[in-house]
């Protein structure tokens, strides 16, 4: 994997089954999954400056995929409100699935029935409104 900065914005290559994942573009706009020609335009000549090479490979697909954010940003974390089995950890955004520690501590309190940290409180899956 090559991770670079181009222009003041992020680019990533992957190398994966005989081609390359590149990406990297990210805004926040709901659930809006539209790829747009700009957009692609604007990250393959980012990875062209990085890997010359890139222009020769064959388009196989553009796709923009969603990171799970919550109205108020901060993640859901604890037990669900119907079923205290459940431990939530989700809603972190770009980070995807690479919690910070402190999520796996305090999920872990929250479901061993132990007191969870009041900062871990404010991120409570509860079904109320926060923010």
């Amino acid at each position: 994997m090559v991770r670079a900065f181009v222009r003041g914005w992020p680019l990533y290559l992957v190398p994966r089954d005989g081609g390359l994942v590149v990406g990297a573009t990210q805004y926040e706009h709901g659930d809006d999954r539209q790829v747009t020609v700009a957009g692609v335009r604007d990250l393959l000549a980012d990875a062209e400056m990085i890997f010359p090479g890139v222009g020769e490979y064959e388009l196989a697909e553009a796709v923009a995929g969603l990171r799970p954010m919550s109205p108020d940003n901060l993640p859901f974390l604890g037990p669900d409100s119907t079923d205290p089995r459940l431990i939530h950890a989700t809603g972190h955004g770009r980070n995807g699935i690479a919690p910070h520690p402190d999520d796996r501590r305090d999920g872990r309190s929250a479901g061993g029935g132990r007191q969870v940290p009041p900062a871990a409180r404010a991120a409570s899956p509860a079904p109320v409104r926060r923010g």
